[in-house]
Protein backbone atom coordinates (compact mmCIF):
# COMPACT_ATOMS: atom_id res chain seq x y z
CA UNK A 1 0.00 0.00 0.00
CA UNK A 2 1.45 3.33 -1.06
CA UNK A 3 1.64 6.11 1.56
CA UNK A 4 -0.88 8.91 1.16
CA UNK A 5 0.15 12.30 -0.15
CA UNK A 6 -0.17 13.76 3.33
CA UNK A 7 2.17 11.09 4.74
CA UNK A 8 4.72 11.84 2.04
CA UNK A 9 4.69 15.50 3.09
CA UNK A 10 5.08 14.44 6.74
CA UNK A 11 8.08 12.24 5.92
CA UNK A 12 9.64 15.07 3.93
CA UNK A 13 9.09 17.33 6.94
CA UNK A 14 10.76 14.78 9.21
CA UNK A 15 13.85 14.74 7.01
CA UNK A 16 14.04 18.54 7.02
CA UNK A 17 13.56 18.57 10.80
CA UNK A 18 16.45 16.13 11.27
CA UNK A 19 18.63 18.61 9.37
CA UNK A 20 17.36 21.47 11.58
CA UNK A 21 15.60 23.14 8.65
CA UNK A 22 12.60 24.04 10.77
CA UNK A 23 11.06 26.54 8.37
CA UNK A 24 11.22 23.99 5.55
CA UNK A 25 9.75 21.31 7.80
CA UNK A 26 6.89 23.63 8.78
CA UNK A 27 6.02 24.08 5.10
CA UNK A 28 5.88 20.31 4.58
CA UNK A 29 3.78 19.67 7.69
CA UNK A 30 1.45 22.46 6.58
CA UNK A 31 1.03 20.72 3.21
CA UNK A 32 0.25 17.49 5.07
CA UNK A 33 -2.40 19.31 7.13
CA UNK A 34 -3.96 20.77 3.98
CA UNK A 35 -4.26 17.25 2.58
CA UNK A 36 -5.50 15.72 5.85
CA UNK A 37 -6.43 17.94 8.78
CA UNK A 38 -7.68 15.02 10.90
CA UNK A 39 -4.26 13.70 11.91
CA UNK A 40 -2.98 15.25 15.19
CA UNK A 41 0.60 14.12 14.44
CA UNK A 42 0.92 16.72 11.70
CA UNK A 43 -0.03 19.45 14.15
CA UNK A 44 2.31 18.28 16.93
CA UNK A 45 5.19 17.94 14.47
CA UNK A 46 4.62 21.46 13.26
CA UNK A 47 4.29 22.68 16.85
CA UNK A 48 7.70 21.25 17.72
CA UNK A 49 9.28 23.06 14.76
CA UNK A 50 7.62 26.30 15.78
CA UNK A 51 8.92 25.92 19.34
CA UNK A 52 12.45 25.48 18.01
CA UNK A 53 12.26 28.86 16.25
CA UNK A 54 10.39 30.54 19.13
CA UNK A 55 7.06 30.93 17.36
CA UNK A 56 5.37 30.08 20.63
CA UNK A 57 1.87 31.45 20.01
CA UNK A 58 1.65 29.48 16.75
CA UNK A 59 3.00 26.36 18.46
CA UNK A 60 0.34 26.71 21.15
CA UNK A 61 -2.33 27.00 18.47
CA UNK A 62 -1.08 23.78 16.84
CA UNK A 63 -1.17 21.95 20.19
CA UNK A 64 -4.74 23.09 20.82
CA UNK A 65 -5.79 21.81 17.39
CA UNK A 66 -4.09 18.47 18.06
CA UNK A 67 -5.93 18.18 21.38
CA UNK A 68 -9.24 18.90 19.67
CA UNK A 69 -8.55 15.82 17.55
CA UNK A 70 -7.07 13.71 20.36
CA UNK A 71 -7.73 14.99 23.90
CA UNK A 72 -5.41 12.41 25.53
CA UNK A 73 -2.47 13.26 23.31
CA UNK A 74 0.64 13.16 25.50
CA UNK A 75 2.91 14.93 23.01
CA UNK A 76 0.41 17.74 22.42
CA UNK A 77 0.09 18.37 26.16
CA UNK A 78 3.86 18.27 26.63
CA UNK A 79 4.54 20.70 23.78
CA UNK A 80 1.66 22.88 24.95
CA UNK A 81 3.28 23.14 28.39
CA UNK A 82 6.57 24.20 26.79
CA UNK A 83 4.85 26.84 24.67
CA UNK A 84 2.98 28.20 27.68
CA UNK A 85 6.19 28.40 29.70
CA UNK A 86 7.88 30.28 26.87
CA UNK A 87 4.90 32.67 26.89
CA UNK A 88 5.30 33.08 30.67
CA UNK A 89 1.98 31.47 31.54
CA UNK A 90 3.22 29.08 34.25
CA UNK A 91 -0.13 28.16 35.82
CA UNK A 92 -1.48 26.86 32.52
CA UNK A 93 1.86 25.22 31.73
CA UNK A 94 1.70 23.37 35.03
CA UNK A 95 -1.73 21.96 34.25
CA UNK A 96 -0.71 20.76 30.79
CA UNK A 97 2.57 19.26 31.96
CA UNK A 98 0.84 17.33 34.75
CA UNK A 99 -1.60 15.85 32.23
CA UNK A 100 1.31 14.95 29.93
CA UNK A 101 3.16 13.28 32.80
CA UNK A 102 0.22 11.06 33.75
CA UNK A 103 -0.26 10.08 30.09
CA UNK A 104 3.47 9.33 29.77
CA UNK A 105 3.31 6.97 32.74
CA UNK A 106 0.25 5.22 31.29
CA UNK A 107 2.01 4.63 27.97
CA UNK A 108 5.44 4.02 29.55
CA UNK A 109 6.86 6.80 27.44
CA UNK A 110 10.60 7.49 27.68
CA UNK A 111 9.66 11.17 27.83
CA UNK A 112 8.31 10.90 31.38
CA UNK A 113 11.53 12.16 32.96
CA UNK A 114 11.70 15.20 30.67
CA UNK A 115 8.03 15.93 31.33
CA UNK A 116 8.58 15.70 35.10
CA UNK A 117 11.30 18.33 34.73
CA UNK A 118 8.87 20.55 32.81
CA UNK A 119 6.41 20.24 35.70
CA UNK A 120 9.12 21.40 38.08
CA UNK A 121 10.12 24.24 35.74
CA UNK A 122 6.50 25.43 35.64
CA UNK A 123 6.37 25.35 39.44
CA UNK A 124 9.61 27.28 39.63
CA UNK A 125 8.38 29.98 37.24
CA UNK A 126 5.07 30.24 39.11
CA UNK A 127 7.05 30.80 42.34
CA UNK A 128 9.25 33.39 40.61
CA UNK A 129 6.17 35.34 39.49
CA UNK A 130 4.81 35.26 43.04
CA UNK A 131 8.21 36.42 44.37
CA UNK A 132 8.36 39.26 41.84
CA UNK A 133 4.93 40.45 42.93
CA UNK A 134 5.89 40.17 46.61
CA UNK A 135 9.07 42.17 46.08
CA UNK A 136 7.13 44.83 44.18
CA UNK A 137 4.69 45.14 47.09
CA UNK A 138 7.52 45.32 49.63
CA UNK A 139 9.38 47.89 47.55
CA UNK A 140 6.25 50.03 47.32
CA UNK A 141 5.75 49.75 51.09
CA UNK A 142 9.39 50.69 51.79
CA UNK A 143 9.16 53.74 49.52
CA UNK A 144 5.92 54.81 51.20
CA UNK A 145 7.50 54.54 54.66
CA UNK A 146 10.60 56.44 53.51
CA UNK A 147 8.38 59.21 52.12
CA UNK A 148 6.53 59.47 55.43
CA UNK A 149 9.83 59.63 57.34
CA UNK A 150 11.15 62.28 54.96
CA UNK A 151 7.99 64.38 55.33
CA UNK A 152 8.01 64.15 59.14
CA UNK A 153 11.62 65.29 59.38
CA UNK A 154 11.08 68.04 56.82
CA UNK A 155 8.45 69.49 59.18
CA UNK A 156 10.75 69.11 62.20
CA UNK A 157 13.65 70.79 60.40
CA UNK A 158 11.46 73.63 59.24
CA UNK A 159 10.21 74.14 62.80
CA UNK A 160 13.80 74.11 64.14
CA UNK A 161 14.89 76.76 61.64
CA UNK A 162 11.95 78.99 62.56
CA UNK A 163 12.44 78.67 66.35
CA UNK A 164 11.94 82.23 67.77
CA UNK A 165 14.15 81.87 70.83
CA UNK A 166 17.13 80.16 69.20
CA UNK A 167 20.16 81.91 67.76
CA UNK A 168 21.35 81.09 64.24
CA UNK A 169 24.12 78.61 65.15
CA UNK A 170 21.69 76.72 67.43
CA UNK A 171 19.19 76.49 64.57
CA UNK A 172 21.87 75.04 62.26
CA UNK A 173 23.03 72.63 64.95
CA UNK A 174 19.47 71.38 65.54
CA UNK A 175 18.99 71.04 61.77
CA UNK A 176 22.12 68.87 61.46
CA UNK A 177 21.03 66.69 64.40
CA UNK A 178 17.61 66.12 62.83
CA UNK A 179 19.13 65.34 59.42
CA UNK A 180 21.48 62.81 61.04
CA UNK A 181 18.53 61.17 62.86
CA UNK A 182 16.55 61.04 59.62
CA UNK A 183 19.40 59.47 57.63
CA UNK A 184 20.11 56.84 60.32
CA UNK A 185 16.45 55.84 60.54
CA UNK A 186 16.27 55.54 56.75
CA UNK A 187 19.37 53.28 56.73
CA UNK A 188 17.90 51.14 59.50
CA UNK A 189 14.57 50.84 57.69
CA UNK A 190 16.25 49.75 54.44
CA UNK A 191 18.41 47.17 56.24
CA UNK A 192 15.36 45.80 58.04
CA UNK A 193 13.61 45.20 54.71
CA UNK A 194 16.75 43.65 53.24
CA UNK A 195 17.11 41.19 56.12
CA UNK A 196 13.51 40.05 55.67
CA UNK A 197 14.09 39.36 51.97
CA UNK A 198 14.24 35.60 51.23
CA UNK A 199 17.19 36.24 48.90
CA UNK A 200 19.35 36.96 51.95
CA UNK A 201 18.42 33.74 53.74
CA UNK A 202 20.42 30.51 53.59
CA UNK A 203 18.93 28.17 50.98
CA UNK A 204 19.13 24.42 51.44
CA UNK A 205 17.01 21.47 50.35
CA UNK A 206 16.64 18.75 53.01
CA UNK A 207 18.32 15.48 51.97
CA UNK A 208 15.07 13.56 52.27
CA UNK A 209 13.55 15.64 49.44
CA UNK A 210 16.30 14.58 47.00
CA UNK A 211 16.12 11.57 44.66
CA UNK A 212 19.18 9.36 45.36
CA UNK A 213 19.74 8.53 41.66
CA UNK A 214 19.33 11.85 39.83
CA UNK A 215 20.01 14.06 42.89
CA UNK A 216 17.12 16.29 41.86
CA UNK A 217 14.22 17.22 44.09
CA UNK A 218 11.35 14.73 43.97
CA UNK A 219 8.28 15.33 41.84
CA UNK A 220 6.60 11.90 41.85
CA UNK A 221 8.33 9.72 44.48
CA UNK A 222 7.70 5.99 44.79
CA UNK A 223 8.92 3.45 47.34
CA UNK A 224 10.63 0.18 46.56
CA UNK A 225 10.15 -3.00 48.62
CA UNK A 226 13.02 -1.92 50.86
CA UNK A 227 11.22 1.31 51.77
CA UNK A 228 13.68 3.50 49.86
CA UNK A 229 12.12 6.32 47.83
CA UNK A 230 13.06 7.13 44.24
CA UNK A 231 11.75 9.48 41.56
CA UNK A 232 9.30 7.34 39.59
CA UNK A 233 10.45 8.23 36.06
CA UNK A 234 14.13 7.83 37.01
CA UNK A 235 13.56 4.43 38.62
CA UNK A 236 11.44 3.20 35.70
CA UNK A 237 14.30 4.13 33.37
CA UNK A 238 16.63 2.05 35.56
CA UNK A 239 14.22 -0.91 35.53
CA UNK A 240 14.21 -0.99 31.73
CA UNK A 241 17.72 -2.43 31.86
CA UNK A 242 17.97 -3.84 35.39
CA UNK A 243 15.46 -5.87 37.41
CA UNK A 244 16.82 -4.99 40.85
CA UNK A 245 16.67 -2.26 43.50
CA UNK A 246 19.55 0.22 42.87
CA UNK A 247 20.38 0.22 46.60
CA UNK A 248 19.68 -3.27 47.98
CA UNK A 249 20.16 -5.12 44.64
CA UNK A 250 17.16 -7.31 45.49
CA UNK A 251 14.73 -8.25 42.72
CA UNK A 252 12.41 -5.35 41.82
CA UNK A 253 9.71 -4.78 39.21
CA UNK A 254 7.37 -1.91 38.42
CA UNK A 255 4.56 -3.82 40.16
CA UNK A 256 6.52 -3.63 43.43
CA UNK A 257 6.52 0.18 43.50
CA UNK A 258 4.18 2.16 45.74
CA UNK A 259 3.50 5.91 45.57
CA UNK A 260 4.99 7.84 48.49
CA UNK A 261 2.11 10.27 48.90
CA UNK A 262 3.41 11.81 52.11
CA UNK A 263 6.76 12.66 50.55
CA UNK A 264 5.06 13.96 47.40
CA UNK A 265 2.90 16.31 49.49
CA UNK A 266 5.96 17.50 51.44
CA UNK A 267 7.83 18.22 48.20
CA UNK A 268 4.90 20.15 46.77
CA UNK A 269 4.63 22.28 49.90
CA UNK A 270 8.39 22.91 49.92
CA UNK A 271 8.36 23.99 46.26
CA UNK A 272 5.37 26.26 46.83
CA UNK A 273 7.50 28.18 49.32
CA UNK A 274 10.92 27.63 47.69
CA UNK A 275 10.59 27.63 43.91
CA UNK A 276 14.35 28.18 43.53
CA UNK A 277 14.86 24.55 44.70
CA UNK A 278 13.99 23.19 41.23
CA UNK A 279 17.55 24.06 40.14
CA UNK A 280 19.15 22.77 43.34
Amino acid sequence: MHPSESELHKEAGNVLFSHEDYEGAIKEYTKAIIKDSSNPVYFTNRALCRLRIHKNEEALDDCDKALELSKDNMKANFLRAQALLALDRPNEALRSSKIAYELALQTRSPSSQAIAQTVLNAKKRRWEVQEERRLERESALLNEMLDILESNYARKIEAALNEDFAVEHEKQENKEILEYERDEKMKFLKKTFERSDARYQKREVPDWLIDPISFNIFYDPVMSKSGQSFERSVLLEHLKNHSFDPFTRENLTEADLRPNLGLKAACEQFLEENGWAVDY
